[in-house]
């Protein structure tokens, strides 16, 4: 994948015309903005464009801020890195909530702002560990539990109690989730917190039995690899991996029925770029627990991959509306769901689908335009 500061203004067009379908009457192509200025778009440069809507300019603000988090990630992610990230941003936020709910009848703006910041950090260890290296290979299915822990902090910060209480309760949260920390930190081998990702091609015949899982914030990740992909694909295609890329066209930032329509443009064959954690041929395992202490696995926190007939739906979803004073936008609100849509590429016309994958899932609200 070539990049994104080299790209043309035909492929910055191309696709910013993928990341909505509300996005359709602005004439991109007569933009004629090269990659390297895609990156530096901002509501200015935006509303000189004449984009004036708000959901639009956040539309295409977080798609460009996908892009730039896959260049920067492949140079800076990895266990250690997400997990020491989520730890500062919990201590951070034990700071702020401490003495910060006394006498508020509701939870401060920037305490529940702090809380969506929280609760990214945990989404994107999550999906870290959903990868098959520590979702397969190794055993990681009590760090699941942040998840919970998540969704706990959000019902602790919004319920009807005397803030004494509340205040309690999120900061007994918060060391939870610092404990999960620092056991992973302390527990996992060097090579498991050290690992980086990759960006790969792979060459597939026929994309049928690739199911597709589609996060909130439009993350494209296999969830299931038929025998018919596993045999045609050179390289294999793990569960875990993320779509960055179908044939010539990136995808990061596009919603599902997107992705699927390039998926099954080419009847002759498909080109994924993925963004993976690479198997070694004999990965470190998770070591034994010592006597006394916390185990990484446990029988009640078995891995399950995230699915929309999962527990954890909604886990992450956070009202922050219940302040007047300013708050982050609904779009950050809905970017910290872990729900994911799954579909399996169906053979189809390009015009009509199956109502199946044509209806896929829901698309984020955005504000009123």
């Amino acid at each position: 994948m070539e990049p994104v500061s080299t790209w043309t203004p035909g492929k910055v067009a191309a696709w910013l015309r993928g990341l909505d379908d509300s996005l359709q009457d602005y004439c991109f192509e007569d933009w004629e903005l090269p990659g390297k200025y895609l990156l530096q778009l901002c509501p200015r440069s935006l509303e000189a464009l004449t984009v004036w809507p708000l959901g639009h300019q956040e539309l295409i603000l977080e798609g460009v801020e996908q892009l730039r988090a896959l260049s920067s990630g492949l140079q800076t992610e990895n266990l250690q890195s997400l997990t020491e990230g989520l730890l500062q941003r919990t201590y951070a936020f034990q700071s702020l909530v401490q003495g910060h709910l006394e006498g508020c009848a509701k939870p401060p703006a920037d305490v529940l702002s702090a809380a969506v910041e929280l609760v990214h950090e945990a989404r994107t260890l999550l999906f870290w560990l959903n990868r098959y290296l520590f979702s397969h290979l190794n055993d990681f299915s009590s760090c699941q539990k942040i998840g919970e822990l998540c969704g706990e902090l959000g019902q602790a910060l919004q319920e009807d109690s005397p803030a004494a209480e509340r205040e309690s309760k999120v900061l007994r949260i918060c060391s939870h989730v610092a404990g999960i920390c620092h056991h992973i930190l302390r527990c996992s081998p060097q090579e498991l917190l050290e690992q980086r990702a990759l960006l790969e091609r792979v060459q597939l015949d026929d994309p049928l039995g690739l199911e597709i899982h589609t996060t909130g914030n439009c993350l494209h990740f296999v969830s299931r690899v038929g025998p018919q992909v596993a045999a045609d694909s050179p390289l294999q295609i793990l569960p875990g991996d993320e779509i960055v890329q179908v044939n010539e066209q990136v995808v990061v930032g596009w919603p599902h029925k997107n992705v699927l329509r390039e998926l099954l443009r080419e009847p002759a064959g498909v080109s994924l770029v993925l963004k993976k954690v690479p198997v070694p041929k004999t990965p470190p395992q998770t070591p034994a627990q010592t006597p006394g202490s916390a185990p990484l696995s446990s029988p009640l926190l078995a891995f399950t991959p995230l699915s929309p007939r999962a527990p954890s739906e909604d886990v992450f979803a956070f009202d922050l509306t219940s302040d007047p004073s300013p708050a982050p936008s609904p779009t950050w609100t809905d970017s910290t769901s872990l729900d994911l849509e799954s579909q399996p590429v169906h053979p189809a016309p390009l015009a009509t689908y199956p109502a199946g994958v044509a209806e896929t899932q829901e698309a984020p609200e955005q504000p009123d335009t």
